[in-house]
């Protein structure tokens, strides 16, 4: 009890590193490693358990957020109803014009959604599940929640801290590419790093809330699985 009492201590106090080496060390790198070693035919419910450990923590980790969860709700389904609909049009047919050029010009999309699709062709439900629910929570909690609101680097210049984690937001979807300097990710860079900077310019004028950016990251991935059906 002492000890679970610390390490809750600690989360309060330290909430941005919590949910750094929750996603970054806990999910990519472990988690990766146990999925690595699972069974072919058990990975997919191994990548479940983990996303769902993930999703529970993170938010845990960011609870505060959603000290007033059913007045952003109600925003989203209410007076923001239109603008989230709009704004999540917009991106999806930006997201479908880059693609196409992407695919069209070089020949190919990014390694991450290689492996989106090809696990959802497989287990339609559970990668549905994942990818329109799971994810989107725990990336907007880090990414916007965590890296950009909680951390005092450039507090006072949102525009230019803005610019500087869709930077990070969008290599981070494409990391395979940047290592292995793969140029023609282009396209797809440019594709994540408009997503961030719209939604999170949402989430800035909705003097933050955070249910706006989720409610139109799950919509995007919703349309962009059923066009993969």
């Amino acid at each position: 009890h002492i000890k679970m009492k610390k390490i809750n201590n600690y989360i309060e106090k330290h909430t941005i590193l919590s949910s750094l080496l929750l996603y970054f060390i806990g999910y990519l790198l472990i988690g990766s490693l146990i999925i690595s070693f699972t069974p072919s035919k058990h990975q997919i419910y191994t990548r479940l358990v983990l996303s769902l450990i993930l999703f529970f923590s993170m938010i845990r980790i960011s609870r505060k957020e959603f000290d007033n969860v059913i007045e952003q709700i109600n925003e989203v389904l209410g007076t923001g109803a239109l603008i989230t609909t709009i704004t999540t049009f917009i991106i999806f047919v930006i997201n479908i014009a880059l693609t196409f050029l992407s695919v069209a010009i070089f020949k190919q999309t990014t390694v991450n959604n290689n492996i989106i699709s090809f696990l959802f062709a497989q287990h339609p439900y559970i990668m549905g599940l994942i990818t329109i629910l799971l994810l989107p929570f725990v990336e907007e909690l880090l990414f916007k929640s965590q890296i950009f609101k909680n951390t005092k680097f450039l507090k006072e210049h949102k525009v230019i801290k803005t610019i500087i984690v869709a930077l990070l937001f969008s290599s981070f979807h494409c990391i395979t590419e940047i290592v292995t300097l793969d140029y023609k990710v282009i396209f797809s860079l440019i594709n994540y790093f408009i997503f961030y900077v719209i939604t999170n310019t949402i989430y800035i004028k909705s003097n933050y809330n955070i249910m706006k950016p989720i409610a139109i990251h799950m919509l995007l991935n919703t349309l962009s699985l059923i066009i993969t059906i």
